[in-house]
Parts: structure tokens; sequence; C-alpha cells
């Protein structure tokens, strides 16, 4: 089951107290034996979350610290204490390697959202093509105007990029209708730079993906637009000019959750 990331990132404070509670009666079955059963351990905590939550969690993994657990609602990470007592709300790092494991872990849960959505987007491919970049955007967002003037600049540097709708007004906005006429156009590429430049386009309505686009960025935790997605699960907000777009291409790896 799905949760809505608006609704986890209220919740998981205001539960943090509850959980404590809640672990009272479970700690001994978490504690029990001298080695970690991760298995029980796992299902105990879960049963603590469900509890507070109402819902499971989409993953209970163990972590790279001995005895915590990240907990995965969507791309919202969380930590428990094997023992159920302890909730952390916060991220994960390494200070030798400067590794963020809970941003590595979002990254994971972002590349299998986008590689499981069977969508259509509006693409603009460079001809030597070294990168894939997943950009949201919506019409009416000044910063995504000012990334599309550079497109040519952005595809002679190899990469490719891949148009996802997401108008920040909502569905059934006057921005929600220009993009879904973007889509539905004949030749979208030139829709989307027209409507980029404030152009006139032809009104129109079809079978679309916007809403499912939109509903996806949600899930990914895109707040605003251009929101960038590289194809390791990396989600960079913002304008950023060609040049640094190619460095932070190259420089992007993929990466598991425990960066194997």
């Amino acid at each position: 089951m799905v949760i809505k990331q608006t609704m986890i990132r209220k919740t998981l404070r205001a539960a943090a107290l509850g959980l404590c509670v809640l672990a009272a009666g479970a700690v001994s079955a978490a504690e029990s034996g001298t080695s970690a059963d991760v298995e029980a351990t796992t299902k105990t905590l879960n049963d603590i979350l469900v509890k507070t939550f109402r819902t499971p969690p989409d993953s209970i993994s163990e972590s790279q610290i001995a005895g915590l657990y990240q907990v995965m609602y969507g791309t919202q990470v969380v930590y428990l204490s094997s023992d159920g007592k302890y909730f952390i709300s916060g991220d994960l790092l390494d200070v030798q390697t400067r590794e963020n494991y809970s941003e590595v872990a979002q990254r994971s849960v972002r590349k299998k959202m986008m590689d499981d959505t069977d969508t259509t987007v509006v693409s603009f491919k460079a001809k030597d093509e070294k990168h894939v970049l997943r950009v949201f955007t919506d019409i009416d967002c000044g910063y995504c105007a000012k990334l599309h003037r550079e497109m040519d600049d952005i595809n002679a540097k190899g990469i490719t990029v891949e148009y996802l709708a997401f108008p920040r007004a909502g569905v059934g906005s006057p921005s929600y209708d220009k993009i879904v006429s973007v889509w539905c156009a004949d030749d979208q590429q030139n829709a989307m730079t027209m409507s980029k430049e404030r152009k006139p386009i032809e009104a129109k309505k079809c079978e679309n993906p916007v809403r499912q686009q939109y509903e996806l960025g949600q899930a990914m935790g895109v707040n605003g637009t251009p929101a960038l997605l590289t194809e390791s699960g990396q989600l960079i907000p913002g304008y950023m000019p060609a040049d640094r777009l190619a460095a932070m291409l190259d420089a992007d790896k993929p990466k598991t959750v425990f960066n194997q």
C-alpha cells in the first residue's frame, strides 16, 4: 500500500513517542537470544509500525549500524533500534567516506519507481547519448523555461532529456491543461518548445500520462520544478546550467542500499 508522502512527513515525528510506548511489550521478543534474529526482529518492528501508522512500511532492513534498522515508507527513511525503543528521524552518514546512506536508500527507491513506471515522456534526444536525464517540468515555471532554452547545449554534451509532467498547481489547473495539450499534440517536441516560449498552442485533450506522472513526482518527493532525476535515482531540485549538468551526471553512479 502506497502512503501519501505528505502524510508520512507530518506523522513520523508525532509517532515517535507512540512508538516508544508501543515498544515496551515487544522488547523481550526482539532481544531474545545471543544473536540477532533478523526475521523475528523485522516482524516485531513491523507490528509496532502497523499499530502506529495503521499500515505496514514498504520495507524494513538492517542498516549499516548494528542493532539499527532502516524503515522505508515510499522514499521516506527512518530508523528504529532492534528492540523498538528508539526512533531516529534523520540522515545516516558515514563520517569517513561521507556517504549518505539515507540518500542512497532513497535513490534506490526512486530508481525502482521510475523503472517500474510505464509512461510516455517528451524526449529531446542527444545525438551521441551519454546520459538520460528525466526532468519533472511545469509549463508555467520560469526556471523550466530557462533550462529548456539551453536544450541544444545540453544535447551537445550527450545528455538526452526526457520530460515528465508536474503541473505544480495540481490536477485540473490551467497549468495542468496546458501540459496535457503538449502531450496530446501531434508534434510534442515543438509544442513543448512553443509552450516554454509562452507561445500559444492548440488546446487538446486525449488519453495522457500527466496525472500519473504528477503523482509519481509527489511519491518521489518532488515539490517544485524543474526537478532533475538521474539514472541512479538522485533527485536534484532546481535549474542547473549545461556545464554543471554534464559534470554532475558524469559523477553520478548507480548505487544500492549498501553501496555495493
